[in-house]
């Protein structure tokens, strides 16, 4: 299976971090409601196959492995091209507002333009890190939401990442494991920084156990 697809597989789960465990905003007052509404619509067709990828990943191990690995083949392809149909809406939507802040479209909104760029190829991820990172100085997207795709990025170029939330397939064993972290003693100090939970608590969600690495005396 394509490198690829096993990462949009992944990055479903992975993804979820940020609005489960997204910092409490009580002024989610929304000024562009019809912009608000077209980013959920995008967000709803970004998550429109992975909720079944996500199912099918687990079946990828056992005895119908072969016939999960196949559908996942067939609907990783269709929520490909609706990934780049999504990309090219969101893009457009920058040209015109900037990127799409809490403060005008809410929180879930501009949630949902972080995962279509999270789910780019890498370039356009490195694009457009620069204005999510901005617009979560001004507390206008979420600082986690950040985090996540400096580790996306860090991945992809095949470097350590520096939150822990990216984890990946191992082609050989068919089970999910963790990139490797770039100072990993402190990792749970980076992740608190930023709003998100210790590692043993976010690797639970994905039925994993998190060993600390023993500190260096």
């Amino acid at each position: 299976m394509k490198a690829s697809l096993l990462f949009s597989i992944v990055l479903f789960n992975l993804l979820l971090t940020p609005s489960l465990f997204a910092q409490t905003d009580s002024s989610n007052r929304v000024v562009n409601k019809a912009l608000q509404r077209k980013l959920l619509k995008i967000d709803r067709e970004d998550q429109k196959y992975r909720i079944e990828m996500n199912a099918l990943m687990g079946k990828l191990s056992g005895a119908d492995g072969k016939k999960a690995a196949q559908r996942l083949q067939l609907i990783g392809e269709k929520q490909n091209h609706l990934d780049r149909k999504n990309l090219q809406q969101l893009e457009e939507i920058i040209k015109l507002h900037g990127w799409p802040a809490k403060s005008l479209v809410g929180k879930e909104a501009c949630n949902a333009a972080f995962l279509v760029i999270a789910h780019a190829e890498l370039s356009y991820q490195k694009k457009y890190f620069p204005l999510i990172k901005a617009a979560a100085e001004k507390n206008e997207a979420h600082a986690g939401n950040v985090a996540n795709l400096e580790d996306i990025i860090l991945a992809g170029e095949g470097r350590k990442q520096k939150y822990g939330s990216r984890l990946h397939v191992n082609e050989a064993t068919q089970k999910l494991e963790l990139y490797p972290i770039e100072d990993e003693e402190n990792v749970d100090a980076r992740r608190a920084g930023v709003g998100l939970p210790p590692m043993t608590e976010y690797l639970k969600l994905f039925g994993l156990e998190y060993t600390p690495p023993k500190k260096q005396q």
